[in-house]
């Protein structure tokens, strides 16, 4: 198939948006199962107990996919991206067949797994493989879409039965598996296995021959000339964990990806109605109706908006109002106040507008790729735990402390984000990988030489297949 560079950029991209349509779906279908299964009519029925576990399973059943980045180190990121969607299709199936609540958990496990697995996997192979002009904008895309899953589910799970809604959201991330076949491998992998003719077809095919690219194509060609030390797993694991550029990253991605969650996303996704609910004494459909269209909404608008500011800006501007609108939801909460109705609303219009999704994506940046293997495992660790223990927390956190002691946790954790990612984590627009490694490891952005002549050398050309 003779495509340019850009589209096969944006058919690597297309597919991951697909399948993060289908995980956006599985995000939200927790919550469409409580609010089902808790009907007279259902032939499932749940308590408590087994209610959060429905909305909390994801998180602890994903902690498996922790072995996911090293099979991405050893076989490459497409086959990885195709494990990881089958594992999805593989709960839709599950979750369809239900007839009790355990093969229902069987089911969300298998969701679990795979959209952990599927979110580690496209965000480094999107990284790797599109340009730093375009790929923000694909990352945050790939938030979008999943949000718009997000809302899908929410605003249709009121009109159609849970198993029907399970047969429309696998569709996507089946075409995702399809197209999946057809992608190049990344560059960026090939080079680290030293596989150098490859990558450089592979990047020629994917990112062209102008300039920038070759530009950055020789810094990937450079590591021919570093020395690779023979070393057993143990003293590699030593030290890639003492190592600067690993441990620094990896403690901002702790902080940038609880964003989501200990910030309120999250719990406000599954959560939303009982939190309404509580608020108001009585469910109010419409609010929930204008939280669900929002969320969607404000990941497409900060789709566009990296497109023209940094992330870190983004990000920062979002959860500052976020955080503001969360201490004003625990406020007029705690009196009782209608008004912390209206402040919960602002705060998922805000969030979405950026400081939810932007978390992922720079943590997907500022991982150096020699480091994916033990860092894609730390990236899946905390978004597993994050994810189980802020949703298994919120019901009891709730009896103890209240709807506004909750909400004030939120706003707390809100605050020191944003000192936090204000002062130390770098802003990473239209730099490229290696520039954000070096970084890390050197404390600032190096310059390119252009008067390097090595810059201009020919680049091989490669058949349109």
């Amino acid at each position: 198939m003779n495509l340019s560079p850009l589209a096969r950029q944006f058919l690597v991209a297309g597919s991951t948006h697909l399948a993060a349509l289908s995980a956006g779906g599985v995000v939200a279908y927790p919550s469409v199962l409580l609010e089902q299964l808790k009907s007279n009519d259902t032939i499932i029925q749940i308590d408590l107990h087994k209610g959060s576990w429905i909305g909390s399973i994801h998180g602890i059943a994903g902690l498996p996919s922790i072995f996911l980045p090293f099979i991405m180190q050893h076989q490459g990121r497409r086959f990885a991206f195709i494990l990881s969607c089958l594992v999805i299709i593989i709960g839709w199936i599950i979750t369809y067949l239900a007839q009790n609540i355990t093969t229902l958990i069987i089911g969300e496990s298998f969701h679990g797994l795979g959209t952990n697995s599927l979110i580690t996997t496209s965000f480094l192979s999107i990284t790797e493989m599109v340009s730093p002009v375009y790929r923000n904008t694909c990352l945050l895309l790939y938030g979008a879409v999943q949000a718009f899953g997000i809302s899908f589910v929410g605003i249709l799970g009121r009109y159609l039965h849970w198993k029907t809604l399970g047969i429309i959201m696998c569709c996507p991330v089946i075409i995702a598996v399809l197209i999946g076949f057809s992608w190049p491998e990344s560059p960026s992998w090939l080079a680290y296995k030293r596989r150098f003719g490859e990558c450089e077809k592979c990047f020629v095919k994917l990112r062209g021959t102008d300039p920038e690219s070759r530009k950055e194509m020789k810094t990937l060609l450079d590591t021919k000339t570093e020395n690779v030390e023979q070393t057993t797993a143990v003293q590699d694991l030593r030290k890639t964990i003492i190592s600067r550029d690993f441990y620094v990253p990896a403690f901002h991605t702790c902080i940038l990806i609880n964003v989501a969650y200990w910030c309120g996303g999250v719990p406000v996704i599954i959560y939303g109605a009982d939190m309404i609910t509580k608020i108001s004494g009585s469910m109010n459909t419409k609010a929930k109706l204008f939280m669900d269209i929002a969320f969607s909404v404000g990941y497409m608008i900060a789709s566009v908006l990296v497109r023209y500011i940094s992330s870190k800006k983004v990000m920062l501007y979002s959860l500052t109002g976020a955080t503001i609108c969360m201490a004003g939801a625990a406020i007029f909460s705690y009196f009782s106040h209608i008004f912390a109705l209206y402040f919960l609303m602002a705060f998922q219009v805000l969030l979405s507008l950026g400081s939810s999704s932007i978390g992922f994506s720079l943590s997907s940046e500022i991982m150096p790729v020699k480091y994916r293997g033990i860092g894609g495992s730390l990236y899946v660790i905390l978004v597993c735990l994050l994810h189980s223990s802020c949703l298994k927390a919120y019901p009891y956190l709730c009896i103890f402390l209240n709807i506004w002691g909750v909400f004030l946790i939120y706003a707390i954790y809100g605050t020191f984000s944003i000192v936090f990612i204000w002062k130390y984590v770098p802003d990473t627009k239209n730099r490229t990988l290696k520039e954000i490694e070096d970084y890390y490891a050197c404390g600032y952005f190096k310059k390119w030489d252009d008067d390097d002549e090595t810059v201009n050398r020919p680049m091989i050309k490669c058949d349109s297949n």
